[in-house]
């Protein structure tokens, strides 16, 4: 009798990790507690969205029910489950734009960074409102390149190297900056003073209807996404 339940035990204590770790699996949670996300703004537009995943971790199954963009700031292979499907393996490249559609679909996934050295990194924001058509968004000169273009967001990328400025564009629209490559410039506003200011990987600013220009003032190549909201 002993035996018997001496086996029994060991044979629970070799299945429990298995039973913990489905477990694991199945457990969903909101994309605002799901692990390595952090919030740290919300308005009446946006929810910023700030992730950062070590190499070898797994943000667990987490659900979205807002329209998401979001920009990557570190690269890094990773797969993505949608739940109920089979992985798929994809590569994070810096700088990439992306779109996921979940106010009319809300949807769970989990993502896995493959890396063995280096952490994925990504900003983005969930749009708060949930139909199109509140605001009309600006063009912008070809030094602006479209990044993404669809009936929630207009996204530029701007690449400016030591010495470049661009011309005083009209924003229209709120929206955000998120810093790719970061360096020294200057913002410069008609009637303003000037405001200099140092951008590093991964800043996020929000961006206010307004006039601006921009000019790279220091050593380095700069990177920038800007998004407008429609």
């Amino acid at each position: 009798m002993k035996h018997r339940m001496l086996g029994l035990l060991l044979a629970c204590a070799l299945i429990a990790p298995s039973w913990a770790e489905e477990a694991d699996t199945t457990t969903i949670v909101p994309v605002t507690k799901a692990p390595f996300h952090l919030f740290t703004f919300q308005d009446d537009n946006m929810s910023l969205e700030s992730v950062t995943l070590p190499p070898g971790f797994s943000t667990g199954y987490h659900s979205h029910d807002q329209d998401l963009v979001f920009v990557i700031t570190a690269g890094a292979k990773i797969k993505n489950q949608v739940f109920g499907k089979e992985p798929v393996e994809l590569e994070f490249k810096s700088g990439e734009v992306r779109f996921a559609s979940y106010t009319k679909t809300p949807g769970v996934h989990r993502i896995t960074n493959l890396e063995k050295e280096n952490a994925m990194r990504l900003l983005g924001f969930g749009i708060v409102y949930p139909e199109p058509g509140r605001y009309n968004v600006s063009t912008r000169p070809a030094k602006y390149e479209m990044a993404l273009d669809n009936d929630r967001v207009r996204a530029w990328r701007l690449k400016l190297n030591p010495g470049e400025s661009t011309p005083v564009i009209q924003q229209m629209a709120p929206g955000a900056r998120i810093v790719v490559t970061g360096g020294t410039v200057t913002e410069k506003r008609p009637g303003k003073p000037d405001q200099p200011m140092v951008l590093k990987n991964h800043d996020f600013m929000v961006m206010p209807v307004e006039e601006r220009g921009i000019e790279n003032n220091g050593n380095s190549a700069v990177e920038l996404v800007e998004i407008e909201l429609k």
